[in-house]
């Protein structure tokens, strides 16, 4: 009898688990005040999809803040999360990768969550701001953290 009752308890949590997993990584219509920059359409390089982006991200309650910038062929994306979701975070991660290939199928997407490429990703925003980037120096440099972002995964 009390094999049953365990073996019930297990599966009641289980299917708990499972339900909330599910629900936790749904786009809300709420605004979460969730840190982004949105970088003008003037520079050296469109960043229309790296603003497109940020606020395809940032519709999802989880997320607290996010960075995105573009090439013409490359789109890197950095996200923070609410500090009770970093459990999941390596499935919150892929489900964000995955829907931002989705919309944008055109570039090779990469999406981190790594605080150093947050960091770096933000600098970078304020550098294309200032229009301090040429076209071809904010390619090496997307190309650059790309690679560090590969390394540390």
């Amino acid at each position: 009898m009390k094999k049953v009752k365990l073996l019930a308890i297990v599966l009641l949590a289980i299917a708990l688990f499972a339900c909330s997993s599910n629900n936790a990584l749904e786009p809300t219509n709420k605004n979460n005040h969730v840190e982004l920059t949105k970088i003008s359409n003037n520079q050296a390089i469109d960043q229309h999809v790296s603003n497109e982006a940020k606020e395809m991200l940032s519709k999802y309650k989880e997320v607290t803040k996010v960075n995105a910038v573009n090439t013409d062929k490359e789109l890197i994306a950095t996200v923070e999360v609410k500090h009770q979701a970093r459990l999941q975070l390596s499935e919150i991660r892929k489900k964000l990768k995955k829907k931002i290939e989705k919309n944008f199928p055109d570039y090779k997407v990469e999406l981190t969550t790594d605080k150093k490429l947050v960091l770096e990703l933000e600098k970078v925003e304020k550098q294309i701001e200032e229009n301090t980037y040429t076209s071809k120096e904010l390619k090496k440099k997307i190309k650059k953290l790309i690679e560090l972002s590969k390394e540390q995964t």
